[in-house]
Parts: structure tokens; C-alpha cells; sequence
């Protein structure tokens, strides 16, 4: 079984892990420079630091912003206690609040009583603050830090037959806890099978919905694949589609996509699924240039029938935030981060991780785009004047680098021992996730009446799987079997 490996063994050396997601911007797509976006004061003034509020934690004494702290403030003043929504705003603490420790009974809480409160509050009023609350703050600069999940698992055919069983369709209807076994196989692996689906239209949909709202797109609320004469789309064709992701034109595509086969009747048409993040880990490691080159270089997408529909959107291969954290140090590029790794006493080779950053992979050839340089999609008018000089040199070098990467990360996502191949069934019904599980269709003869393969499919997006997953995980704990799940 391939694992990732977590970076707690270095957390003496870098204090502690610290990832961080964030949405992708241009900059990242193209080649540019990039600063703190707010960089830290030089130095506080006197009266900031007097303000500071000193609290003893484990035997250290630590500083506390007055702000931060009575922005915790989680009593029935200042939260209802039904929405837990907030009842005053940030921007109303005034500049000069401070604050002093008070005696209490409980070694597990701090209280302060604040001086130059928000105006209207009452005069007495004290903030409660759990002490575990205070340490997260000092050891990741957050009060309540989300769970942790497990690390996602690399994978490859012979792992996921291991790792991954089959989930029947009423147990996860019916039951949470096979839900949260289903919706752990899906963040670990990114693919996960039901069996004894109804060979009803409407069972995707409600498969869809136990987690929660399905994205409905200019495909509908549900679709069905099968082949059509005069197809717009290779889905709907019985030729050989290959690995791809789905809906890369858009600018939010969805991250998890339920195929529930009706009908297998004609020959062929198996399908096939594969672990990007296995191919980009290798890439990285073996390939780290070509790896770059897949992370900073924009791919255009585009579903093109302006008959109906037309959608565009460009994207990287392998797309990370930035900064990167790799404990409390920023790395703004892979240079850096691989830097901070050594400094850290990682073999870098070997021990740094890359999927742990990895937010989305994006491939999808049948719906790539001519390349180009800037967007009219997304660049202002007039901005193109700006780089004429020179920019089909640019956009020469942009493809001469781009193509080798991608043909050896397409070689890795090719390789056979790397490639999970089922001919599914009717009453069954794949789950995978969009953004990193690459899934394609052998070829299959169209059938006569009674004789085809009709698949029906639906759209989730990410928010409400990472919502359900953490609900769930807050009830359930681990479900893996080294855990002692299921």
C-alpha cells in the first residue's frame, strides 16, 4: 500500500506542520514575481506592545493581541447561542482596549476582564477562553483547528483492490457510519463503488444527495451516457475515451462526480480509473523540472458550440497555493520549499510529499483549447498591447517546455500496474473525485434495442462533501481498518 507520509517526525525541527489551501490565481498560471501580499510590521509602537495581554501557558509566558482575543469572545453578548453567529462586528473594538487576567477555579480556562470595552456592552463583562484554545493559537495561529483527516493514500491497481471494498447501496443509504466509510474512501483514495444500486433514473440523484446538493449544470440536474448520433460530446460517442477529468472549462468544475451504470449490455466499454496524484508525486520526484513547468504553465479549456453553449476557462496541470507552508516558513516557489525540506532534515527525494499542497490536477485533453499567451477571457482590454513585442517567442518557449512535461506525465498516468480497470455493472455506481482521479472508457459496440451501455451521472462540489466528511468525522473518528473502522 502506498501512503503518504505525514511531517509530524519534523515537528521539533520546523514546529509543527502548517498547510494551507487557497484558490488559484493568474499570477500562478504565468510566470510571475510575487511578494507577501502583507508583510509584518517592522516594530509595534510602546503603546501596541503595552496593550499586549501576557498569559502563562505550560509554564511559558505568551503575548496576546487584545483584538484577537476579544474577538474569541464566545459568550451570550457576543454570539447567539442558537445561529452561533456573531452579535458584533470585528471593525467595533475599539483601538485602546486592553485587558487583565482574572483569578479563576478553572486551571483549564483564562478569563479577562476588559477595559474600554465595545460601547454598549456591559460593564462587567468577562471573556472566557479555553486554555487549548490559547495553545492552538501559539501553535498554529489558530483557536479551533479543523480535525485532522487521515493522509490521503497513493494508490495504484493493486493497493485499491486492497485498500477499497464495495459499500452496498442500502447500508449507505441507511446508515452514517457506512456514509462516512464511503465519504473517508473518496478524501484517502478519491474512488469508492456502491452495489445493489436500483436500476432507477433517479437513484444517482439521491446518491448524490445523502452527502449533499448536486451541482446542477447545462448538462441538467442529472445525465445520462449513452451514445447519440451527432454527439457533441465524446462521452456520448462508443468510441475509446481517454483519461480526463470533467468540466475543466469552468471556473468551479465539480469536484465529485456518481456514475451509476443502468445498462451493460453491449460489449466493451469498460472503465478505467487512475490516481493523478500518484503520476504527480513521481513527477515530482523524478521529473522536478518537468513537474514545475506542469505547475506554472496555463492550459486552455473550452466546450466550444456557440450554437448553445460556450465555456472557457485556463488552469495549470497540477495547481498549489502559495504561499507553501511547510511548517511556520513560506515558500513563495518549489525551490524554496524544497530548501526549507533539507533545512528541515527531510531527504527531500524521499520524504517531501507534494500531494500534501496538491489542491486540483486538471487533465483533460478532449477539451483542450488552442494554446495561447493571454486570454480575451481573462485579460483586461487593451492589455495585449502590452506584450506584443516578443510574445509569440514566449508563447514558443511556453509550449516547448509544457509539451515534454506533459508527455511524461502522461506516460505515468498510462502505466498498467498504475491503472484500475472494472467493467461495471447495472445496480452498480462509481464515486470519484474530479480533481484527481482520471477515469476513461474502453471503446464498446453500440448495441441494438435491449443491447447498450447507459450510465446516468451527477455533480457535487467540493463544499458540501468537505462539510458532510467533517460532520461525520467529528461523530465517527477514523474509518479506516488500521483504526479499527470498518
Amino acid at each position: 500500500m502506498l501512503h503518504i507520509q505525514t511531517y509530524t517526525q519534523y515537528a521539533d525541527t520546523i514546529k509543527g506542520p502548517c498547510f494551507c489551501e487557497a484558490s488559484i490565481g493568474m499570477d500562478q498560471i504565468l510566470p510571475a514575481g510575487c511578494d507577501d501580499p502583507l508583510p509584518p510590521q517592522r516594530s509595534s509602537s510602546p503603546r501596541e506592545h503595552d496593550r499586549l495581554i501576557t498569559i502563562q501557558l505550560d509554564g511559558d509566558s505568551h503575548e496576546f493581541s487584545p483584538y484577537l482575543l476579544r474577538d474569541l469572545c464566545r459568550c451570550p453578548h457576543c454570539v447567539d447561542q442558537s445561529t452561533r453567529q456573531k452579535l458584533f462586528w470585528t471593525t467595533q473594538i475599539p483601538s485602546d482596549i486592553s485587558a487583565t487576567v482574572e483569578p479563576g477555579t478553572n486551571p483549564e480556562v483564562v478569563r479577562l476582564k476588559w477595559t474600554g470595552d465595545i460601547p454598549n456592552f456591559p460593564k462587567d463583562h468577562v471573556t472566557e477562553l479555553s486554555v487549548q484554545a490559547l495553545r492552538n493559537l501559539v501553535n498554529v495561529a489558530c483557536p479551533t483547528p479543523s480535525p485532522e483527516l487521515p493522509s490521503k493514500v497513493l494508490w495504484d491497481d493493486a493497493s485499491f483492490r486492497e485498500d477499497v471494498r464495495d459499500l452496498d447501496y442500502e447500508a449507505y443509504m441507511s446508515d452514517d457510519s457506512v456514509l462516512h466509510q464511503a465519504l473517508q474512501y473518496l478524501h484517502t483514495h478519491g474512488l469508492v463503488f456502491l452495489t445493489n444500486v436500483p436500476e432507477q433514473e433517479s437513484s444517482v440523484s439521491t446518491i448524490a444527495e445523502r452527502i449533499g446538493p448536486v451541482k446542477n449544470t447545462f448538462y441538467g440536474y442529472t445525465w445520462d451516457v449513452r451514445s447519440v448520433p451527432q454527439a457533441k460530446n465524446v462521452a456520448y460517442t462508443s468510441q475509446d475515451l481517454g483519461f480526463h477529468m470533467d468540466l475543466l472549462y469552468l471556473e468551479q468544475p465539480p469536484h465529485l462526480q456518481f456514475l451509476h451504470c443502468i445498462r451493460a449490455s453491449s460489449a466493451g466499454g469498460a472503465s478505467t480509473f487512475t490516481d493523478s496524484h500518484a503520476a504527480a508525486q513521481d513527477l515530482f520526484q523524478q521529473y522536478p523540472d518537468e513537474f514545475e513547468a506542469l505547475e506554472k504553465l496555463g492550459v486552455n479549456y473550452h466546450y466550444d458550440h456557440l450554437e448553445s453553449q460556450y465555456y472557457h476557462h485556463t488552469r495549470p496541470v497540477f495547481e498549489l497555493p502559495r504561499p507553501l507552508f511547510l511548517g511556520g516558513q513560506k515558500c513563495y516557489n518549489l525551490r524554496e520549499l524544497r530548501e526549507a525540506a533539507a533545512t528541515a532534515g527531510m531527504d527531500v527525494r524521499q520524504d517531501l510529499n507534494i500531494t500534501e499542497w496538491l489542491a486540483n490536477v486538471s487533465w483533460s485533453p478532449p477539451f483542450q483549447a488552442p494554446f495561447s499567451l493571454l486570454s480575451a477571457h481573462t485579460e483586461p482590454p487593451g492589455f495585449p498591447q502590452l506584450m506584443r513585442q516578443d510574445r509569440l517567442a514566449v508563447l514558443n518557449q511556453h509550449l516547448a517546455r509544457w509539451l515534454p512535461a506533459a508527455k511524461k506525465f502522461d506516460e505515468l498516468i498510462h502505466r498498467p500496474e498504475g491503472v484500475y480497470e472494472r467493467m461495471m455493472k447495472p445496480g452498480e455506481c462509481v464515486l470519484f473525485d474530479n480533481r484527481r482521479v482520471l477515469h476513461a472508457r474502453r471503446a464498446f459496440e453500440v448495441g441494438d434495442i435491449g443491447k447498450e451501455r447507459w450510465l446516468r451521472g451527477a455533480y457535487l462540489d467540493r463544499d458540501p462533501f468537505e462539510s458532510r466528511l467533517r460532520v461525520l468525522w467529528e461523530r465517527f473518528g477514523d474509518a479506516s481498518p488500521s483504526a479499527g473502522g470498518a
